[in-house]
């Protein structure tokens, strides 16, 4: 190569990684974004925390949405600029015509488990779901709401065992706090529920997990989901509209992710989460480390294809849609 053809290829690369980066940077924009009680949005709080939405050129400003349904309905009503939810409630806004488009993963793992009073009878806790499955036959099983995900997937893990969903009667208790009472109060005798639940348990020794969907390897249909539990989703207009603040938020992102992943940084990142939330139960500042520790994992930005894929084949599964579903088109073009 002459010298001449050596500079203009450096001037060309120079030029591409300039754009890379001017297109990675916003022009100002506020962009709102879901959070969640507890735990919550973490990908997001530690790009407010430390500064990543500000260094790409955007404001990240926080908005407490409960759930993945009114997420979406906050999006599509403009009051938020990215809703986080599970990959099925993009599809049932797809089909009822609305083009969500997800960007990048929130939570990674599937977030559901199963816990049990001590005093519970689950002679098989601790061996396969099979066993436990049965164990909890005829049983009162709390769910965040009936016909939930919650409940949706304690269903699945019920028809792999050989059971039916009328072995069991459901019982809505809704998030982990008000679960956790009606358990200890023996409303119910096991709740399918999400965390705190499973580090209540472990710090205040009254319950016990029988089973964390985070790491199950199986039954498929339920291990398969893990890898995209929950999405970033902005609407389709917005993000080709935008796709410099898409860009931004992805960049943020990838500074959060590198600053969570670091076992370095856990000091200041449960920090950063109590400074957002405070659990308020006994023992709360325990239950939130333990919690974090637990949810860490997760906090990853890469969607995975099949298990986005999976979720609509358990959706089909469980008649919640009437057909297949191409989770292709749930995705923005350049989402990790």
């Amino acid at each position: 190569m002459t010298r001449a053809k050596a500079i203009a290829a450096t001037a060309v690369a120079f030029m591409g990684i300039s754009l890379s980066t001017a297109l990675a940077q916003g022009r100002g924009e506020t962009v709102k974004i879901q959070d969640y009680p507890g735990i919550g949005n973490m990908i997001y709080r530690v790009a407010v925390a430390k500064g990543y939405c500000g260094e790409h050129g955007i404001t990240c400003q926080l908005q407490t949405i409960p759930s993945g349904p009114l997420g979406a309905q906050a999006l599509l009503a403009k009051s938020i600029d990215v809703a986080l939810i599970p990959p099925d409630v993009q599809i049932m806004a797809a089909l009822k015509g609305a083009r969500l488009v997800a960007i990048l993963s929130g939570v990674q793992r599937n977030p559901f488990q199963i816990v049990a009073r001590n005093d519970a009878e689950a002679p098989a806790a601790g061996r396969d779901y099979r066993s436990f499955m049965t164990d909890l036959k005829g049983k009162k099983i709390g769910v965040p709401a009936r016909g939930s995900a919650g409940e949706l997937q304690f269903v699945q893990l019920a028809l792999r065992a050989g059971l039916k969903p009328t072995d069991f009667t459901f019982v809505a208790v809704g998030a982990p706090v008000t679960a956790y009472g009606a358990l200890i109060s023996k409303q119910v005798d096991a709740n399918m529920t999400f965390e705190p639940s499973g580090s209540m348990c472990e710090v205040l020794k009254t319950c016990r997990t029988l089973f964390r969907a985070s790491n199950a390897t199986e039954p498929p249909e339920v291990a398969g989901t893990n890898g995209g539990s929950a999405v970033h989703a902005m609407t389709s207009d917005a993000a080709t509209r935008s796709p410099h603040v898409v860009e931004a938020l992805i960049a943020a992102g990838r500074d959060a992710e590198a600053f969570i992943q670091n076992p370095a940084n856990f000091e200041e990142l449960l920090k950063i989460a109590q400074g957002f939330f405070k659990f308020d139960l006994p023992r709360g500042d325990e239950i939130m480390t333990v919690s974090l520790k637990e949810a860490i994992p997760s906090y990853r930005l890469p969607i995975s294809r099949p298990a986005l894929k999976q979720v609509a084949d358990n959706m089909l599964a469980t008649r919640q849609i009437e057909a297949a579903f191409d989770t292709t088109s749930l995705l923005y073009e350049k989402a990790p």
